[in-house]
């Protein structure tokens, strides 16, 4: 039974009770009226409070004046989210996409981000769990487990979040200890051998002072795909998840929460299907082609000679510290992010063993942030703070091309150190109008060491190293917006913003050369948010124009004796522009519906040696983006309850080159849902689908500099069954 049965029932039962004991007729009308009144306030949007924002308290999501989308715990799970690849789908302009390595994420919002797997390349959204910024790329793409809730900042958000959030910034909030006891334990099985069983328990150690929790998950599956070289299933993956936590609360006013998080993903790479000329030894010219994939009969059909293997293995260490003083609360943060990578895959996609590639990737990083926020009167509300952050990482490729005819190795080191100092400050002119001013200055530099394909011995304990050499920028991001409440449910606002992305050297199998630099943004935004209808409509619009300067690109070339190589240069300007909806619409008191749309414009007003910049289209930014979905709930009359959803997002077409030489065409992925919980609120069973209309698409793809194509084909049609118990 949900809590907005429970105030039914308990109106109910009052109004009963009246009656029986002989209480007058009005009394009986006023209950009957209470029980409506709870049944009208129920059916009303509720507030959602986020805390991206790092006030004092949490915040109504309508209240600030960013544009932004939240999704809590029982969202996540009725969407049966499994990573930020699937959160993404449920926002406007936002594309949180994979790339060619297992873990590796290529995440872009508003037409900014990243694509490809080298290992200098700096996030343009930032990705931020638990406070802790993740400084790499790899390892990014952890299962999302036990999560508290997900936020989606869309734009730069230079001041309070920092460095290399040009595109805007991802923050995950993991569950965390509670003093009322509590577990839980789901297990599910799914077609394509999909075995998954996890479990919670949480509750008090040491009366109120001390609360554990302990997150475990366990998810294996043998693969969507078949090896029509070796006759066996491929895609197999094993990932498990170790999440321990404690909070000690020795006053009311200070806390201490400790979390650690181990996740490892084991298994065959990511799958990749390619068209390779024959002027490779061991190419099949007479394979049929489908969609730009090599195929024989069936699009889930791939064909490789080498087995490969992929292991991503992710520490996770936080300390947050929160004390009630000075009329504020300090708050200090400090975590530790460790990921290890380990890769072979056939790399070209086809029959042949074109292009073998074999890559170890070990980072490590810490990081650091002490800030105090305030509500000082009705006037003034501020955030200042501190900021460190150092991370190193040492990279290994080696490329074994032409069936092994050639044979080659590269390395690579960088050692990384930021430092930041922070203020953002809300000032209320008026009880309508609010003035917002941040700044924040950085200062960062880089040394890092490298040697070009073929300058290290294939064991990479001898190489021919360049450097080090050291590059050092500073910065300064301020950001400064207007918002105008328009009545207790509506708010408009207009912010201007500036951001950037750090600087540095191209390490992927290149000489190291010359640093490229920072890239920067100036970003103009406004938007409006209204809840409706009394409460029954909730509306979410953003505009957007973005400028970019010193746009770092990465180039393909091919090399004779390193095949693609890859180098990163302040390659372009360009100009981002774009509108956003996002709505939330309650039909019945059963049935709700949300939607969002957006449209991005993405244009390049100078591009390196070429002449008609403003014809190319960004790398892997559609058009159009847009999801709706559907939520049906009722309480049976026996007792339990059923909850259904549905959804389609739609992606339009997008190239996967600055070339524009490979497309993917747009497609619409539909999910589904069907829960069922007992009336005693203890067992639920669900039953999901994913992709029911069994769309093939790509979320990556490459030319391979001119070497051939491949493409690394998406899950297809997928479903399963779930029980979930709650203590």
């Amino acid at each position: 039974m949900n809590r907005k049965s429970q105030l039914m029932l308990a109106s109910g039962l009052s109004a009963v009770a009246m009656a029986m004991s002989g209480a007058p007729a009005m009394a009986q009308d006023t209950a009957a009226a209470a029980a409506t009144d709870q049944q009208e306030e129920d059916s009303r949007l509720d507030d959602i409070i986020v805390v991206s924002r790092k006030r004092a308290t949490g915040e109504s999501l309508q209240d600030t004046p960013v544009a932004a989308t939240a999704f809590g715990a029982q969202q996540l799970e009725e969407a049966g989210v499994k990573d930020l690849t699937d959160v993404g789908r449920m926002a406007p302009s936002v594309s949180l996409q994979p790339s060619s390595q297992r873990g590796v994420q290529n995440f872009s919002i508003r037409g900014m981000g990243v694509s490809g797997s080298t290992p200098s390349d700096e996030p343009a959204v930032g990705i931020f769990q638990d406070g802790i910024y993740w400084g790499s790329n790899y390892g990014a793409l952890n299962e999302l487990f036990d999560i508290e809730g997900v936020e989606i900042l869309r734009g730069p958000q230079g001041t309070l979040f920092g460095r290399n959030v040009t595109g805007g910034a991802v923050t995950v909030r993991s569950g965390r200890p509670s003093f009322a006891t509590s577990a839980e334990g789901t297990a599910g099985i799914g077609n394509y051998g999909l075995k998954e069983v996890s479990g919670v328990v949480t509750g008090p150690l040491i009366g109120d002072k001390l609360a554990g929790r302990l997150a475990l998950q366990s998810r294996s599956l043998d693969g969507y795909f078949t090896n029509t070289v070796t006759g066996r299933d491929y895609g197999r993956s094993d990932s498990y998840i170790v999440r321990p936590s404690l909070t000690w609360q020795p006053t009311t006013t200070f806390s201490i929460t400790a979390l650690a998080e181990w996740f490892s993903d084991s298994g065959d790479p990511t799958v990749v299907r390619g068209i390779a000329p024959c002027t490779i030894p061991g190419c099949a010219p007479n394979l049929a082609t489908r969609e730009g994939f090599t195929t024989s009969d069936d699009y889930y059909d791939v064909a490789y000679n080498e087995p490969g293997s992929n292991e991503v293995d992710v520490f996770l260490g936080v300390v947050e510290a929160n004390w009630d003083v000075l009329g504020g609360v300090l708050t200090s943060v400090t975590g530790v992010r460790n990921v290890r990578t380990r890769v072979l895959t056939d790399f070209d996609g086809t029959p042949s063993a074109g292009f073998l590639q074999q890559i170890a990737q070990d980072q490590e990083q810490f990081s650091t942030e002490l800030r105090f926020a305030a509500d000082v009167s009705s006037f003034l509300s501020y955030t200042v703070g501190l900021y460190y952050f150092d991370q190193n990482f040492d990279f290994r490729e080696r490329r074994s091309l032409n069936n092994n005819a050639t044979n080659i190795a590269t390395r690579s080191y960088l050692d990384n150190d930021s430092f930041a100092a922070f203020a953002d400050a809300d000032f209320n002119i008026t009880d309508s109008l609010t003035v917002t001013a941040g700044v924040r200055y950085t200062t960062e530099t880089k040394t890092a060491s490298a040697a070009a394909f073929g300058a290290c011995s294939l064991d990479f304990l001898t190489c021919t190293l360049t450097g080090p050499r050291t590059t050092s920028d500073e910065n300064v991001s301020p950001r400064i917006s207007v918002s105008y409440d328009l009545d207790d449910n509506q708010l408009m606002y207009a912010s201007a913003t500036r951001g950037f992305r750090s600087g540095g050297f191209s390490l992927r199998g290149t000489p190291l050369v010359e640093p490229y630099q920072p890239e920067e943004v100036t970003a103009y935004e406004i938007g409006y948010k209204g809840d409706l209808l009394d409460r029954r409509l909730r509306l979410n619009l953003a505009a957007y124009h973005n400028t970019y300067d010193n746009l770092q690109r990465t180039v393909l070339g091919v090399s004779p004796t390193a095949g693609v190589v890859q180098s990163v240069f302040n390659a372009a300007a360009a100009t981002v522009s774009g509108v956003e909806a996002e709505a939330t619409a309650i039909i019945t008191n059963n049935f709700e519906v949300t939607a969002a749309y957006g449209f991005t414009d993405a244009r390049y007003d100078e591009f390196l040696g070429v002449v008609d910049p403003g014809s190319r289209s960004f790398v892997r930014i559609p058009e159009n983006t847009g999801t709706i979905a559907a939520r049906y709930e009722r309480d049976l009359e026996g007792g339990g309850q059923i909850v259904a959803r549905a959804a389609a997002q739609y992606t339009g077409e997008y190239f996967y080159d600055d070339t524009n030489l490979l497309k993917q065409e747009a497609y619409t992925l539909v999910d589904a849902s069907l829960a069922y919980t007992a009336p005693s609120e203890i067992w639920t069973v669900t039953l999901w689908g994913k992709n029911l209309t069994e769309e093939e698409y790509a979320p990556w793809g490459s030319t391979l500099g001119g070497l051939g194509e491949n493409r690394f084909p998406a899950a297809p049609r997928t479903f399963g069954i779930r029980i979930q118990a709650r203590y």
